[in-house]
């Protein structure tokens, strides 16, 4: 965060949380995992543990109060074999007004619409095949005025690179829902950070999501016109079904499929490491994604994501196995295959468990 917003942040925060110390609670996971590797004949291998904590804070002065953060590598940081690293995911403030909410400070900002990829939310990459990553925390200032139960208005501004007075390191996003004829309906407008944007891409995007029932299945869409003064405009196109179905009392199996175009590929940069991995160097990026749920038991369960260009160059499929074990630990064991045309299949095992408290 940045380095103004930061120690306004925790002068505001400790003195009254000082006094009601007794009311701090918290909760976090500590996950431990092995990663293996196979590429080209080589093997490698990597250990990777994390923990994560999230402090329930009690309301000061009438506003609600949540800090969050992950640690990468504590335990072998201790051991002298790796660097621990901080990331601070949440420390915001958030006052519920009679006719809006207002939140400040670094929280979660995302516009999801059920879909496996998300190539119009606020940052392009910040959530995809059902994973989040860092981008999806920002500091930013953001106004939610609700209209009715299913319509609001959100307004953020934040800085991708931390706080700053610079006009030139401020983002903006706009972002309105609403109900129409029992489909859900978003229209949202970016303008990204002129300082940290890349100037070879279109700066400002304005897009559109659907979503909704289609008989017994879901079926969901979006669209994202990227636009700017200096490079030319291109488009994005998705569509997505998804369907769910009980072969007894007790089993929910969950698909999903969807189709999603770029019409430039230079966007699967931006878009996070499932595009770029798909990406073939072509002028445009088709891709068709799929998942599949499956759970065994009351404990356990099986999924499967799969992805594929449609040129026929590049394809990946993702097992996982979860497991929930006695104590609140987790087990998880997934792999992934990727297929690159006339390469080597890389092939990846992770096993690991993970504490929740």
């Amino acid at each position: 965060m940045g380095k103004v917003l930061i120690p306004f942040l925790v002068l505001f925060l400790i003195l009254p949380i000082s006094i009601q110390l007794h009311a701090l609670e918290a909760g976090g996971e500590y996950g431990i995992f092995l990663t293996g590797i196979w590429n080209g004949g080589t093997f490698d291998s990597e250990v990777h543990e994390s923990l994560d904590l999230e402090l329930f804070l009690p309301e000061i002065w009438g506003n609600e109060v949540n800090y969050a953060f992950r640690i990468d590598n504590p335990l072998q940081d201790m051991l002298g074999e790796k660097e621990a690293s901080y990331f601070a995911k949440k420390l915001y403030l958030r006052h519920r007004f009679e006719n809006f909410n207002l939140t400040i400070g670094r929280q979660p900002v995302s516009w999801p619409f059920g879909s496996l990829l998300t190539p119009v939310d606020y940052t392009l990459g910040a959530t995809a095949m059902e994973e989040e990553s860092r981008s999806r925390y920002t500091d930013a200032l953001e106004l939610y005025i609700p209209l009715n139960w299913n319509s609001g208005l959100s307004m953020v501004l934040s800085w991708p690179d931390g706080f700053s007075t610079d006009s030139r390191a401020m983002k903006y996003g706009l972002r309105g829902r609403m109900g129409v004829k029992g489909y859900d309906l978003t229209l949202n407008y970016v303008q990204e950070a002129e300082e940290s944007w890349n100037p070879l891409l279109p700066g400002r995007r304005a897009a559109f999501t659907l979503k909704g029932d289609f008989g017994k299945a879901g079926v969901y869409a979006s669209y994202g016109h990227y636009f700017d003064d200096l490079v030319e405009s291109t488009d994005s196109y998705l569509l997505g079904l998804d369907y769910s179905y009980n072969p007894d009392y007790f089993t929910k199996v969950s698909l999903q499929l969807e189709y999603l175009r770029l019409d430039n590929s230079n966007l699967a940069i931006l878009a996070g490491r499932e595009y770029m991995m798909m990406n073939s160097g072509g002028k445009r990026l088709e891709l068709l994604s799929g998942s599949f749920h499956y759970p065994i038991d009351d404990f356990s369960s099986f999924s499967l994501i799969a992805m594929a260009n449609l040129d026929g160059s590049r394809g990946a499929v993702s097992p996982v196995y979860q497991n929930t074990l006695p104590g609140n630990i987790d087990l998880t064991i997934s792999g992934q295959i990727f297929l690159v045309e006339n390469h080597d299949t890389i092939k990846a095992l992770t096993a690991g468990m993970s504490y929740h408290f």
